[in-house]
C-alpha cells in the first residue's frame, strides 16, 4: 500500500477482532485496570470479570450490550492514541497519558473518564487531535 495513503488509515488496537469478540484480558493489562474496576465501571458481578480473564479464548464475546458498547467505544479510544503515539513506545505513552490531568479534558484525567464510563468525550477530543494532526 502506499505510505501516503497508509499514513491516513487509523492503526487497529488489537483488542477487538472482525466478529467483535473482545480481548478484555489483554486490554485491561494495555490500560492497567484490574478486575475489580472493570466489575465497577460495568456495574457487572466480579465472578463474570473473572471468567473473561481467565477465558482460554483470547477474544471473549460478551452478551451484555453496555459492556460491547463500553469496550468498542474503549478501543476506538486506544486506536486514536495509537495514531498520535510514537510507535516504539506508544504503550509507555499511552499509559502516561491516561493517567496525567488533561488541559483538554477540563485538568481531568482521561482514565477517570474512563472509570465514569465517559467514553465520548475521550473520542471527541482525540479525533479532534488526530485530525488537527493531519492538517484536517
Amino acid at each position: 500500500m502506499d505510505p501516503i495513503l497508509q499514513n491516513t488509515m487509523l492503526p487497529s488496537s488489537k483488542f477487538v477482532d472482525a466478529s467483535g469478540g473482545v480481548d478484555v484480558r489483554g486490554f485491561c493489562e494495555a490500560i492497567e485496570l484490574d478486575q475489580s474496576a472493570v466489575a465497577k465501571v460495568l456495574e457487572i458481578p466480579r465472578q463474570t470479570v473473572s471468567v473473561q480473564f481467565r477465558s482460554e479464548r483470547r477474544f471473549v464475546r460478551l452478551r451484555d450490550e453496555r459492556a460491547r458498547e463500553f469496550w468498542h467505544k474503549l478501543d476506538r479510544v486506544y486506536s486514536l492514541l495509537l495514531a498520535v503515539t510514537d510507535e516504539d513506545r506508544s504503550q509507555e505513552e499511552i499509559r502516561a497519558w491516561l493517567k496525567a490531568p488533561n488541559k483538554g479534558l477540563r485538568m481531568e484525567r482521561p482514565i477517570d473518564l474512563i472509570l465514569r464510563r465517559e467514553v465520548d468525550p475521550l473520542i471527541k477530543k482525540l479525533t479532534d487531535v488526530v485530525m488537527a494532526a493531519h492538517g484536517g
